[in-house]
């Protein structure tokens, strides 16, 4: 079961970001299954610490894109980046801690940021990289 289909709405037209998008909600879809069979322990844990990994090389990757390519709205962006990071980091904090379980609130949260920044702010860059001929 998934908490998320990719299709195609969802690509930006550059692989290589489009390559990671996917995997981030694989991650996603992964950490979602095991809470919804159960499982608890170590396997949840080093998914969800895996998916704040990723999600912080993904975003570093794309921003050193965005400035390779003089992407206008570059500052902006990182800021999405960089909120989304300090909340998600609180939250896997909190996990460790032992004051926050995996939850669907958690996992409904992750979901609906990333799709609505893919589908909008990352959707405005793979159009200006589209627009301009520029490689990344």
């Amino acid at each position: 079961m998934s908490i998320f289909e990719w299709n195609d709405r969802y690509s930006i037209g550059l692989q290589q970001v489009d390559e990671h998008h996917q995997h981030l909600f694989s991650l996603l879809n992964k950490l979602y299954n095991d809470f919804i069979n159960k499982i608890r322990g170590d396997n949840i844990t080093s998914l969800f610490d895996e998916l704040v990994d990723y999600a912080t090389y993904h975003f570093s990757a794309e921003e050193y894109w965005m400035q390779e390519s003089f992407f206008p709205h570059f500052e902006k962006h990182k800021e999405e980046h960089a909120l989304f990071i300090r909340r998600v980091v609180e939250m896997h904090k909190d996990y460790h801690e032992g004051r926050r379980q995996i939850s669907l609130e958690l996992l409904t949260f992750l979901n609906d940021w990333l799709s609505a920044h893919i589908l909008q702010s990352d959707a405005e860059f793979g159009r200006f990289i589209n627009a301009g001929n520029f490689r990344i």
